[in-house]
């Protein structure tokens, strides 16, 4: 008899020790999420859910002449394409006397030898951004949203920011022609690059349905993403965003919780939830048979009105295009 009491005496207390342990832990829940909701889109140490976020290698605000920011995402390792840039649409000779500024985002590597050759690229050059998150493809969005939230509390003057993959060309003639001086003239990419206000301009995606094979490498569970299809949104590769527009996707994000796909997430989700609509960049991007048409001379460039070339250029196709521009 005393073991059956024994028993339902401990039951009772694995009871009340759990409905404390529930207490206590919604009550912590309730409370981080609404410090959260006023406090993350200000604190630097906060990246979405990354609350220990800091920068490894930061780099000074932007100056008063700086009108639009580059900021160019790139692989720690990728090295090489980099250094094409600075030779080429990222040169010195092109930038350094303009209102546009270039920023290469960087993760966090294991590698201290890879490390040191980071520092010793940064010592030489002055262009690295490295946030303390692990560099790689499920951490994108950490990395975008670091772009965001650099250019919001660090870039003032600037009227653009422009975020880019490393293997793709920017026209940066456009671009400086635009921040300098408004034109006078009718042409549409004038006139889009001039919108000083709720501006998210890229090659849009619409009606781009959900992956849900395991075989995927953009595999999203139903439990991430019920919808069949994401809302419109920007690939990665070319995204241009007005000031307002940064701050109210960086703000809506801080208080969102984590997606790894960070084009679909930031430019269509968030976009979708701030109402933020998307100008299509396509007709402005130099696509493959585009670029071979003008590489080879069948069309002028004086024909050809573009402000990016679409992704996985090779480096020969980079210099020529930086000669022909």
């Amino acid at each position: 008899m005393a073991g059956v009491r024994m028993v339902i005496a401990f039951i009772i207390w694995l009871k009340l020790c759990l409905m404390i342990y529930l207490i206590n832990t919604h009550q912590t829940i309730s409370v981080e999420s609404i410090m959260r909701d006023y406090t993350s889109v200000s604190n630097e140490e906060h990246l979405m859910d990354f609350v220990n976020f800091s920068y490894i290698m930061e780099q000074p605000p932007c100056e008063m002449e700086t009108k639009g920011l580059i900021f160019v995402h790139s692989a720690p390792k990728n090295f090489e394409k980099r250094a094409l840039i600075r030779e080429t649409w990222g040169s010195a000779d092109s930038i350094e006397q303009s209102p546009l500024r270039i920023i290469f985002a960087l993760g966090k590597v294991e590698s201290d030898i890879v490390q040191s050759t980071l520092e010793n690229e940064q010592t030489l050059f002055g262009d690295l951004m490295q946030g303390n998150f692990l560099d790689g493809y499920f951490n994108v969005t950490y990395k975008h949203v670091m772009g965001l939230k650099w250019f919001h509390t660090h870039c003032e003057s600037a009227k653009l920011l422009i975020k880019v993959d490393d293997d793709i060309f920017v026209n940066t003639g456009e671009l400086i022609e635009n921040l300098l001086e408004p034109t006078t003239n009718n042409r549409t990419l004038d006139i889009i690059l001039q919108q000083r206000d709720n501006l998210l301009f890229c090659s849009l995606k619409n009606h781009d349905p959900v992956a849900r094979s395991y075989r995927s490498k953009w595999r999203v569970s139903y439990k991430e993403y019920s919808d069949a299809f994401y809302p419109a949104f920007c690939p990665g590769f070319a995204i241009v965003y007005t000031p307002d527009t940064v701050r109210r996707l960086y703000e809506e994000v801080q208080k969102s919780p984590y997606f790894r796909l960070d084009d679909v997430y930031i430019t269509g989700i968030m976009s979708n939830r701030t109402n933020i609509t998307i100008t299509d960049l396509s007709p402005f991007v130099l696509f493959p048979n585009q670029m071979n048409a003008l590489l080879e001379g069948v069309v002028p460039v004086s024909a050809m009105q573009f402000l990016v070339s679409h992704h996985n250029i090779n480096p020969m196709q980079m210099r020529s295009l930086w000669a022909l521009v």
